[in-house]
């Protein structure tokens, strides 16, 4: 069967962006490596490598041409003309396409061609743009969770887009075209989960017969010796530096537990935590070389995030080498958390943080150490057993229809 397949793996960019284009990426590249006919199709480009297939409409993302772009984010016209050709290329049965991202530059029109000429289509869900129409539950706003029901009155009357209403009145149309694409995601068959978490949350709204398979994200990470953790006083935040990260948390909980703490990362709080905690040591960006150091050196990575997050890889970094992790109940990290084992939870606050810190402190943490790197080397995410899951999950879905 795999040697007749083709997938094309659709995302909005063919480079690094983030962590749905990094998973589409590293897909494309272990499919192709394995013999599949693989195309990747995008729409905002940058110079590559890579070996499979690329087709790209070569537009900015959306948000960079103004109100044009912002029109064409819409229902993309050049998209659909050039994905139509693809389609009418290949056989639709034996062809996957596999979705990752679509809301930043190509558009929901994908849907609605790939329904149209019959092909199977997976999407992987990464954040909550497929019902959500600021893509995360969360209002920004008010610095907390989102609980209103998507596209219902109350969330229409809502201020809770990043920059401002008129732009959050512009998403809320954006999310009308796209339930038409989808027919109120009737058109969406199967679906990957990256994490218990995260599908739970939008299950209610897919149809009831929709496909669900957890596939984790394929990550890198070359087993290297466990850490020496209880040599190490640094508490560590790896990741973006904005409100909805829960970095501030982090920072007040190591100032008042008086405790050496590392925020490694930018963002548009950097400046003003810095300011604000001058005991912390804000590193700003640095190269993944870099990051590991940190959290080799580290007591423990903290990660404390008040929006719900997909399925946080760096979380899986750490306990790869060891390094126990303090997570947010209220985010996808608990999905690999097995609380007094491998690392902690905690309710999401300040004062949650900084009682959870205290009893990690007490603690035999080179136990704790020792289960998070052989609980994780027993069963590693790596790209072997991706695309394993990638390919049953595709051939079951070809079967479906013989």
């Amino acid at each position: 069967m795999k040697n007749n397949l083709n997938v094309i793996i659709v995302n909005d960019f063919d480079y690094i962006q983030g962590g749905a284009s990094k998973v589409a990426i590293d897909e494309a590249n272990v499919l192709y490596k394995n013999g599949i006919n693989t195309i990747f199709f995008s729409s905002t480009h940058e110079d590559n490598d890579y070996k499979f297939k690329q087709v790209c409409t070569n537009q900015n993302e959306c948000l960079k041409d103004g109100i044009k772009g912002l029109f064409r984010n819409l229902s993309n016209r050049k998209v659909k003309k050039e994905f139509s050709k693809l389609l009418d290329s290949l056989d639709n049965k034996n062809t996957i396409i596999h979705v990752h991202g679509w809301t930043k530059s190509l558009s929901s029109v994908i849907f609605k061609v790939a329904k149209k000429k019959k092909f199977k289509l997976v999407l992987t869900v990464h954040d909550y743009f497929l019902v959500c129409p600021n893509g995360g539950f969360y209002n920004y706003k008010k610095n907390k969770i989102c609980t209103k029901k998507p596209m219902s009155l109350n969330c229409i009357k809502c201020n809770c887009d990043s920059r401002n209403y008129m732009f959050k009145l512009y998403r809320l149309f954006r999310q009308v075209i796209q339930n038409h694409n989808t027919k109120k995601l009737k058109n969406i068959d199967y679906i990957i989960s990256i994490s218990d978490f995260s599908v739970d949350k939008i299950k209610k709204y897919l149809k009831e017969d929709v496909t669900i398979k957890k596939i984790y994200n394929p990550i890198r990470i070359k087993k290297s010796k466990i850490i020496n953790v209880d040599k190490n006083n640094n508490y560590v935040y790896v990741g973006r530096v904005s409100q909805e990260k829960g970095v501030d948390i982090f920072c007040e909980a190591i100032t008042k537990l008086k405790l050496n703490g590392v925020v490694v990362g930018d963002g548009f709080l950097k400046e003003e935590l810095e300011q604000k905690y001058p005991n912390i040591n804000f590193t700003g960006w640095v190269k993944p070389t870099e990051v590991e150091k940190y959290m080799r050196n580290a007591k423990a990575l903290i990660f404390p995030s008040r929006w719900y997050e997909g399925a946080p890889l760096t979380i899986l970094e750490s306990v790869a080498i060891g390094l126990p992790c303090i997570v947010s109940n209220k985010c996808a990290g608990v999905d690999f958390i097995e609380n007094n084992k491998n690392g902690l939870l905690y309710d999401g606050t300040v004062e949650g943080l900084t009682k959870c810190i205290k009893k990690y402190e007490k603690m035999d943490i080179k136990d704790i150490s020792k289960y998070a790197y052989s609980n994780y080397w027993d069963n590693p995410f790596d790209e072997e057993l991706h695309y394993k899951n990638l390919i049953s999950y595709y051939e079951e879905i070809i079967k479906e229809d013989k």
